[in-house]
């Protein structure tokens, strides 16, 4: 993003501003007759690279991770149950500008028939212009 200014001569300068609009392109969530699979596509634009992105998914409640993208991390669950988890964390890297980054993560169904939400946000060390597009959530079908 180009940007002008008045300088302390009185003449007008540009300088460029260092953003990254970093989103969630894509929030899909799958379920066959034993898992749950999360597809999450994270883009970046706005000229500049997103540097450090990351990624926080959040996992509905009775939901066991069968299989977890490179690169992410699940908090630990209780000892009791150990595949039970609360959030997933992908360190995601550098997006260039126009580029993006997929995750992927399969879960377990959980047994209790209310509806469950899967939360996916995004952030990154670049300045972001347009913050109220790096969250999405979607139900379990």
């Amino acid at each position: 993003m180009l940007l002008y200014a008045t300088g302390a001569s009185g003449q007008i300068e540009s300088f460029s501003a260092w953003q990254a609009d970093i989103q969630i392109r894509t929030l899909e969530v799958t379920r066959n007759r034993n898992s749950i699979n999360l597809r999450v596509v994270v883009y970046t634009e706005n000229d500049d690279d997103a540097q450090n992105a990351r990624l926080l998914i959040l996992l509905p409640v009775g939901v066991g991770i069968e299989k977890l993208a490179a690169r992410c991390d699940a908090t630990p669950g209780p000892s009791m149950v150990p595949s039970l988890r609360a959030t997933v964390a992908c360190d995601l890297g550098a997006i260039p500008n126009r580029g993006f980054h997929e995750v992927t993560l399969t879960t377990t169904v959980p047994s209790n028939a209310h509806p469950k939400r899967f939360g996916v946000f995004t952030y990154s060390g670049t300045p972001d212009p347009v913050p109220g597009n790096n969250y999405a959530e979607r139900i379990i079908p």
